[in-house]
């Protein structure tokens, strides 16, 4: 295996950082200093190289590869894991078409250490790199086509979200590599496209994608655990774009992700409503992006070796330092309100035309291999609502009562609304019916809150089964007149279904995600009418003398329950909330109807942007960033 005769040395470099980074840090895979998230770094590079995780299969050798070349030690080894990748792995998951969770990593690989790389040159061999190449080839030659960018397709999602995002990334990637490379920029895609006019054609495609996504709400899955892949490809396109625009935007772009994510968070766990959130340990354990977390901010799950936080664990990108003072400073964050439109809504299909499709050759694997989500540019039907303080983040999706088909499934499966405390990592209450026989649950509620008070009613169009209110086993609880009231370390709650009795049942496996994993530490409260609105009440423990008197006063609070209509005044939270159990008009937010679709796209203290102007002010004191995704 031939290698250049002069290695890069794993010794300190100084690395520019991408827009948003705050200019020049210190990057050294092997022997970082001064760079705290380059030390996280290392730790897990080198828990790679001792034991790579997962123990087999593509992601076995991409990941040990990567952590052999970056700390520059056993080199030969990750030579033949990806060589051992091209022959025994890589023409399964090319037939199953399953590589596109692997391709950018491998795209990753190359732009940190092929013969041709501006961080790490040649630390991959030449048979190396040539069958890396290959892999890449043999899957985008045939595959990428040049009517995959087109812009009228720039809100159609294949497969879901994140599986979009890992196989559009990955054909950026390629496409980058072969307009480059000596061996392959003569060659021509299937459709006859050349690698040079692919890689144009791809950059305005992101740069088209991040403006939009900045300027409408950003991800379809919000604050999912499936939010991890769809990060990898925008690490690689802030660390190795060659378009300064494109690279930008995408440094731009990850700012914005993790402010919205650092703003709703408590010690890594993030708060606020989820989609796509499975029933099981997501919902009852689980916090999204928290092994992500941990390399940016030191919050969450430490050391994590998955495969999906290798693009994070290696990248030069740094947060802004506003970003991270929404994710470290909880208590000086306050108290605060925080609304959002987020896009869901289906593009309605044409009458009498065919399915959309990404590739117009019935012949081609993108033809309709998982379908196509065309969702509404324009939003609306969805306005999700965060109320964040020290002690308790509480956050719903507040939607239109709409027949499920209205909405793209990567939108209202499996959402999730509730609270989580501060001071317990599993402190949670959140409202989850019973999933179907086969498959996940779809347009499970509608909803309306408003700081610490929030009504949720099943919607008799989902096709959920039966309406339960999960609590955490950390939770102290007590029963009183129809009232299941919870103390957790910093703050109260209480929990009412107003239509009828509750009973307690334990949690079981088999109402699992795939039936996977132990029962959760904690009991689901069972309502006897799965359509009655339940109340859910939180409050901080500095608002209240003690447990008893937070009884007393939610048990004072005026209800009234007739007619299918519940009125609902929170005297602490100063609000009154409506809802018409027959969804013949949207719920009243203090006697005023919900207005889903209102002219800021993002609204609260740290994040502004008005809706379609891609312009986002992120604020915390007298920080301030402002990104401008028009430039």
């Amino acid at each position: 295996m031939k290698r250049p005769a002069v290695l890069v040395a794993a010794t300190l470099l100084w690395v520019p950082l991408a827009a948003g980074g705050g200019g020049d840090a210190r990057i050294a895979p092997g022997k970082p200093a001064g760079d705290v998230q380059g030390a996280r770094c290392e730790a897990v590079m080198r828990a790679q190289l001792a034991k790579p995780y997962p123990p087999d299969g593509c992601w076995r050798h991409e990941d040990f590869a990567l952590a052999a070349y970056w700390l520059n030690q056993r080199a030969a080894e990750a030579d033949k894991a990806i060589l051992t990748e091209l022959e025994e792995e890589f023409p399964a998951s090319l037939k199953d078409g399953s590589f596109h969770w692997h391709a950018y990593l491998l795209e990753r690989i190359y732009f940190l250490f092929g013969r041709s790389s501006k961080r790490f040159p040649g630390r991959m061999s030449e048979e190396a790199e040539a069958s890396l190449l290959d892999m890449l080839w043999q899957w985008a030659g045939p595959r990428c086509r040049l009517e995959m960018t087109f812009p009228e397709r720039d809100w159609w999602t294949w497969g879901s979200e994140n599986h979009h995002a890992q196989a559009w990334a990955s054909f950026w990637g390629a496409a980058q590599i072969f307009s480059r490379h000596a061996d392959y920029k003569g060659r021509r895609y299937a459709d006859g496209t050349t690698p040079a006019e692919m890689a144009a054609a791809f950059n305005d495609y992101f740069k088209r994608f991040a403006r939009e996504r900045a300027a409408k709400g950003l991800l379809v899955e919000c604050n999912s655990g499936y939010n991890k892949y769809t990060l990898g490809g925008w690490y690689n396109m802030a660390d190795f774009s060659e378009d300064a625009g494109l690279r930008q935007r995408m440094a731009m772009l990850l700012d914005l992700f993790w402010a919205d994510w650092a703003s709703e968070q408590i010690n890594g766990v993030r708060g606020g409503s989820r989609h796509r959130c499975y029933p099981g340990t997501d919902s009852t354990a689980g916090s999204s992006m928290d092994g992500l977390a941990w390399f940016h901010f030191g919050l969450g799950r430490e050391n994590s070796q998955h495969p999906s936080h290798m693009c994070a664990a290696t990248t030069f990108w740094r947060p802004s330092p506003v970003v991270v003072d929404l994710a470290m400073d909880v208590a000086g964050r306050g108290a605060y309100e925080s609304w959002s439109r987020r896009p869901g809504l289906a593009q309605p299909p044409k009458a009498g035309g065919p399915p959309p499709n990404y590739a117009s050759d019935p012949r081609h694997p993108f033809h309709e291999p998982r379908g196509v989500y065309q969702l509404r540019p324009e939003g609306g039907g969805l306005l999700r609502y965060t109320y964040g303080t020290p002690d308790f983040v509480m956050g719903t999706s507040m939607v239109e009562a709409r027949p499920k088909e209205d909405w793209a499934a990567i939108s209202s499966q499996n959402r999730w609304e509730g609270v989580i405390f501060a001071g317990h990592p599993t402190a949670r209450i959140f409202a989850q019916p019973l999933k179907p026989a086969r498959g996940s649950v779809y347009n499970a509620n509608w909803s309306v809150q408003k700081r610490g008070a929030l009504i949720v009613q099943r919607l008799k169009t989902s096709n959920a089964r039966g309406q339960r209110i999960w609590f955490d086993g950390s939770l102290r609880r007590a029963e009183r007149d129809g009232w299941v009231f919870a103390e957790a370390p910093q703050a109260f709650a209480a929990v009412h279904a107003v239509g009828g009795p509750t009973a307690w049942e334990a949690d079981a496996a088999e109402q699992h995600h795939e039936n996977k994993g132990p029962p959760g530490a904690g009991l689901w409260l069972k309502c006897s009418d799965e359509f009655s609105p339940v109340i859910i009440e939180v409050a901080r423990k500095s608002d209240f003398p003690g447990f008893g008197e937070f009884q007393r006063a939610t048990l004072a609070n005026p209800l009234r329950w007739e007619k299918g209509r519940l009125d609902y005044t929170s005297r602490w939270n100063k609000t009154t909330l409506t809802v018409f159990a027959d969804y013949s008009r949207p719920p009243l937010l203090d006697g005023q109807p919900l207005d889903y679709a209102p002219r800021r796209v993002f609204d609260s203290p740290f994040i502004r942007s008005d809706f379609g102007s891609a312009v986002v002010t992120i604020q915390k004191g007298a920080q301030k960033l402002t990104l401008d995704f028009n430039k």
